[in-house]
C-alpha cells in the first residue's frame, strides 16, 4: 500500500478530503501539520540525506500534496493600507521568514530526491507576484484585462480615465476583488505605502477551472453577481470550455511546474475567454461535495500512480475528466 504525505493546517478540512480520497483509492494518507509556529508545531529534521516531519520519515513516502503554501499563511493582503497597517504587516511577514525558509528547503530536497509534490512553494511564485503572472499571460498570448500596478496618484486616475470601470485587488495572493469607487481615489496618497493592481472589469460569466497533471479535470461557472465572484455566491453549475482553451490552460499550468491549480476566467459576453488569476494551492471545499470529489478523486490517483511507477507521464494517464 502506497503512503501519501497530506500536509495542511490544523482542521483542515480540505486536506482531510484529500486523505478520504487517497483511502478511497486504495492508498494510505500520512496527515501532517503544516504550522511550524503553533504551541503544538511538528519536529522538522532534514539534512544528512534525511528528511523527517512530525516524526514521519519520508524515505519510504513517493508523493505529497500541500494544502497550504507557507507553514503559518498570513492573511490576505487588503488592497489599499495606511502607514499604520503597513508597520504591523512587516512586523508579521519578517516573523514569518524562518519558517517559511524551512519549509520551502523541506520541499525543496524532496522533489530534488525525485518525489512529487503537489505543489511546492517555488510554484507561488507568479500567484505572489500579480504583475510578474500577467505578464506571463501576455507573453503566453492570453487574453487577461488591462493591467496597471502602481503607486503614482496621478497613473491611477490616468488609468481609470482610460478604462472606465475599475477593479482593484491586492498584488498577491487571494485578497478581495472590488470596484474603484470615489472615495478612494480622495485617499490616493495611501498608495505611497503599499502599491495598488487595477484592472479594467470584464462583464461575463466567472468560470473556475481545475486542473489535475495535463487534465482540466472540471470547469464550474459560478453562480455569482458580485465583482469578487466569492461573495453572495449561489452555487455552481458545470461548464463545458472549449477543447482548444482546455489545451492552452494546461500548457500555462505545466510551464509553471504546477501538478494541480484553479484557474478564475471570465467568459466575457464578446466571446473571450479572459483570464484572471491561477491558485497553485486552490481552495475548493466551496464547490460542492460532488465536485469536491471529483477533483480529489483524480488528485488522489495521480498521486497513488506516480507513487507506483515513479513516472509523471503513468500518474497523468491515470487522471480522467469529470462527466456530468
Amino acid at each position: 500500500m502506497q503512503r501519501i504525505a497530506i500536509f495542511g493546517k490544523n482542521d483542515c478540512k480540505q486536506a482531510r478530503a484529500a486523505c478520504e480520497a487517497v483511502k478511497r483509492e486504495g492508498g494510505q494518507p500520512e496527515l501532517l501539520p503544516i504550522q511550524l509556529d503553533t504551541a503544538r508545531a511538528p519536529e522538522l529534521i532534514l539534512g544528512n540525506r534525511k528528511a523527517s516531519w512530525d516524526g514521519v520519515d519520508f524515505s519510504g513516502i513517493k508523493a505529497a500534496y500541500v494544502r497550504g503554501m507557507a507553514p503559518n499563511t498570513l492573511p490576505a493582503l487588503p488592497p489599499m493600507m495606511n502607514e499604520t497597517m503597513l508597520a504591523e504587516w512587516r512586523t508579521r511577514y519578517f516573523r514569518e521568514q524562518q519558517y517559511q525558509a524551512c519549509a520551502y528547503s523541506f520541499f525543496e530536497f524532496l522533489r530534488a530526491s525525485g518525489k512529487l509534490v503537489i505543489n511546492p512553494f517555488s510554484a507561488y511564485l507568479h500567484h505572489n507576484a500579480k504583475a510578474q503572472f500577467y505578464e506571463l499571460l501576455r507573453a503566453r498570448g492570453f487574453c487577461f484585462p488591462k493591467t496597471l500596478t502602481t503607486n503614482d496618484p496621478a497613473a491611477v486616475r490616468a488609468f481609470r480615465d482610460e478604462v472606465g470601470k475599475v477593479v482593484l485587488k491586492p498584488g498577491i495572493g487571494v485578497g478581495s476583488t472590488r470596484l474603484l469607487v470615489e472615495e478612494d481615489l480622495s485617499r490616493l496618497q495611501e498608495l505611497g505605502k503599499c502599491p495598488v493592481t487595477m484592472q479594467e472589469y470584464i462583464k461575463g460569466k466567472t468560470i473556475r477551472v481545475h486542473v489535475v497533471a495535463d487534465k482540466v479535470v472540471v470547469a464550474l461557472r459560478i453562480l455569482s453577481e458580485a465583482v469578487d465572484s466569492r461573495t453572495g455566491t449561489k452555487g455552481f453549475e458545470f461548464y463545458k470550455m472549449q477543447e482548444s482553451e482546455q489545451r492552452k490552460i494546461v500548457a500555462a499550468n505545466q510551464a509553471q511546474g504546477l501538478h494541480f491549480a484553479a484557474w478564475d476566467v471570465i467568459a466575457a459576453e464578446d466571446g473571450r475567454y479572459v483570464y484572471l488569476d491561477c491558485n497553485p494551492g486552490a481552495y475548493i471545499m466551496w464547490i460542492g461535495e460532488e465536485f469536491v470529489r471529483a477533483v480529489m478523486t483524480q488528485m488522489a490517483r495521480y498521486l497513488l500512480a506516480f507513487a507506483e511507477t515513479g513516472s509523471i507521464e503513468k500518474a497523468a494517464a491515470r487522471v480522467e475528466q469529470y462527466r456530468q
